[in-house]
């Protein structure tokens, strides 16, 4: 399947083989093409005003974040949850809150990321989507691990590898392999993980899609005995998928972690992997390296807040294509916003960035 999606063309722009094709590509957990065929998709449904179409190829988002674009899944998911919630799409709407509350929760704001899960466990259709209900467990474990409780990390995400488990989903579950590894190893029960995952180097083998590569390649070599780390890590990091920056820095920071319990100098990796999660906005994961840096005696300065720390999704690509140079009307035209909207917000990113005044037009 993964041969035969780049074997197939069309002569002119066909809209809807893009949206199959995303389809195909997310099912099979490949980052790369469901990120490209969602974007071209999604520009030809903007461009004829399909709104609940749109709104289906921005819940490509999703894949973005395996890919480290944090910025532009918090920007897509936002703007694919409000466009199905007037379109009345509610299970295209679910998937897009789950990855809002990924991604919240991957730049450090818990209450944001608590309360969108929250918001996904209350709602009617979510015990009858597993795939959804993956993704909010995978958010829930993330925010147990940062919140220093390694142990209830490993149960909360252990539950979506258990076939009796209403979490459980047979595919998904190895998108959420390296965090069970990383809860593992902070719980002390890495034995028990690698028991968990004996069948994923065969069937990262059958499959090698951007999803199974990445769960065998970092699993391998976090939950590596001491004696064979530095091998399986260089593996890794050469087997990780083009483009999978933040898999690739937390690979890095493990295996930092690694050297430094054993009394080796950890100190290059784990700036590779701070200056990393820096850029990337990852925030609880830059914080980690940062505490490791100073354990091994290397003190480390905060990072410039962001542009993106400042400002809403919407507000940030309002700011984008304001900065491309697109009028209120035309920004208003491309995100189905009103021009007053526009303006309102252009006043507040003046205010929050301290940046000069453009007149209306």
């Amino acid at each position: 399947m993964l041969a035969r999606l780049d074997r197939v063309t069309a002569d002119q722009p066909d809209v809807r083989l893009l949206h199959y094709l995303f389809s195909a590509a997310i099912a099979l957990g490949d980052f790369s093409r469901t990120t490209r065929y969602s974007r071209e998709a999604g520009a030809l449904w903007r461009a004829q005003g399909r709104l609940g179409l749109l709104a289906r190829s921005l819940s490509g988002s999703w894949m973005r974040i395996y890919l480290g674009q944090l910025d532009e899944a918090r920007t897509e998911s936002e703007e694919g949850r409000r466009l199905a919630r007037e379109t009345g799409d509610t299970m295209v709407e679910l998937g897009l809150i789950a990855t809002a509350a990924l991604v919240a929760v991957m730049r450090g704001e818990p209450a944001t990321a608590a309360a969108l899960i929250a918001e996904l466990r209350a709602a009617d259709m979510f015990p009858g989507m597993p795939a959804i209900s993956v993704m909010a467990q995978q958010a829930d474990g993330l925010l147990a691990l940062f919140d220093g409780s390694a142990s209830r990390a490993y149960a909360i995400l252990t539950a979506v590898f258990d076939p009796t488990d209403p979490h459980y989903h047979s595919s998904i579950r190895w998108l959420i392999a390296p965090d069970l590894a990383d809860a593992a190893v902070a719980a002390g029960t890495v034995v028990e993980a690698r028991k968990l995952l004996i069948d994923l180097p065969e069937l990262a083998r059958q499959l090698p899609s951007d999803m199974m590569t990445m769960a065998y390649a970092y699993t391998n070599a976090v939950l590596a005995p001491d004696d064979q780390a530095d091998q399986l890590f260089t593996d890794g990091l050469a087997t990780l998928p083009a483009g999978s920056r933040l898999i690739r820095a937390r690979l890095f920071l493990q295996h930092g972690r690694r050297l430094h319990r054993q009394g080796r100098d950890a100190r290059a990796l784990l700036r590779i992997a701070r200056d990393e999660f820096d850029v990337l906005g990852a925030r609880p994961w830059a914080e980690m390296a940062r505490v490791e840096l100073q354990a091994a005696g290397e003190a480390s300065g905060r990072p410039v807040p962001s542009m993106n720390s400042k400002l809403s999704a919407q507000q940030m690509q309002i700011a984008t294509l304001a900065a491309q140079g697109l009028s209120n009307e035309a920004i208003a035209e491309r995100l189905f916003i009103s021009r007053h909207a526009v303006s309102a917000h252009l006043s507040q990113i003046r205010v929050a960035t301290g940046g000069a005044d453009r007149s209306p037009s």
